[in-house]
């Protein structure tokens, strides 16, 4: 069992925060589901279907079995998800059916509902299938044969905000979200963390400011947006840079003018792929070319730090 495995089921495993993930997927983020209700499961149900990847599984008031997936970060994404999640369920029932009756089910009786919920912490993109009939070929005429089947999908390495109604997952959620879009918005600059949340983010993301500041902390929430705003500044910085350089390099191999107005472009393109808007690089060279402020100035103004500047100007 790996860390992210551990730290799952004890920071997912935590009825509050179990629930509230399901409650963001299918309620967004009402408290439709209540922790109280849950009850561990335990059966030899957990222990057979524990070597599929089903990381936690819980049983609420009704009897409906609540399963949930967590899928670490990992260079491809599993394709066969969908059938895994199949096999799953269908353990499960039968599983169930075994244990409760005898030889067969009585006319009219109806099973425990089971909802598994897939939670993707990754920062690659899912590309794999998320539901059947994009993992199967369906020949023409059998279209209405086909039974379908979806994953209850949940990514969080994209701009979508799921709201879960619970302090420590929603945290969880942004956090993942701040650190794979490299976005933090104003609002969220003085925001506190629940400290849990802080560490597992570390764990999922392996990002070593992130446990540099939950080190440094000690109880209670954490302020975390501005340091890692000024980590995606520095990132930026430096990528422009180096873009400049390795474009400005480039161009003069080559022994043309062309060649290094390429090499800027291909630097500005960089920078911007790194959360730099063109305009600022625009604005920063005209003012360049102008030459009638200070680099200091400059740097106030469109905010990009000295050393960018001296490339930019060492270009023109």
């Amino acid at each position: 069992m790996n860390s992210i495995d551990i730290e799952s089921k004890k920071f997912l495993g935590q009825p509050k925060n179990f629930v509230s993930i399901f409650n963001a997927l299918l309620f967004d983020g009402k408290q439709v589901l209540k922790p109280e209700y849950l009850k561990d499961e335990n059966s030899e149900l957990v222990m057979n279907v524990s070597s599929k990847h089903v990381d936690i599984i819980k049983r609420y008031e009704d009897g409906t079995y609540l399963d949930l997936f967590v899928i670490e970060s990992q260079s491809y994404v599993d394709p066969s998800m969908v059938a895994r999640v199949m096999e799953y369920e269908s353990i499960a029932r039968m599983r169930y059916i075994r244990q409760n009756f005898k030889k067969h089910i009585p006319m009219h009786t109806r099973l425990p509902m089971i909802l598994t919920v897939v939670l993707y912490v990754g920062e690659s993109k899912w590309n794999a299938a998320k539901k059947l009939s994009e993992l199967e070929i369906i020949h023409p005429g059998f279209e209405e044969m086909f039974n379908e089947f979806k994953l209850n999908l949940i990514e969080l390495n994209t701009n979508h905000k799921y709201n879960t109604g619970e302090k420590a997952t929603q945290d969880l959620f942004d956090l993942l979200r701040m650190i794979y879009t490299k976005q933090i918005l104003k609002e969220d600059l003085d925001r506190e963390f629940n400290r849990d949340a802080l560490y597992f983010a570390y764990v999922v993301t392996k990002n070593k400011e992130l446990l540099n500041i939950y080190q440094k902390s000690e109880k209670g929430d954490v302020k975390v947006c501005r340091a890692l705003d000024e980590m995606f500044e520095e990132s930026t910085n430096k990528g422009i840079q180096m873009g400049i350089k390795q474009g400005i390099e480039q161009g003069i191999e080559q022994g043309i003018e062309q060649g290094i107005e390429q090499g800027i472009e291909q630097g500005i393109e960089q920078g911007v792929e790194r959360g730099v808007k063109n305009t600022q690089i625009k604005i920063a060279i005209k003012m360049l070319v102008r030459n009638n402020q200070t680099l200091e100035e400059i740097s106030e103004i469109v905010g990009l730090d000295l050393d960018a500047l001296r490339e930019l100007k060492k270009s023109i």
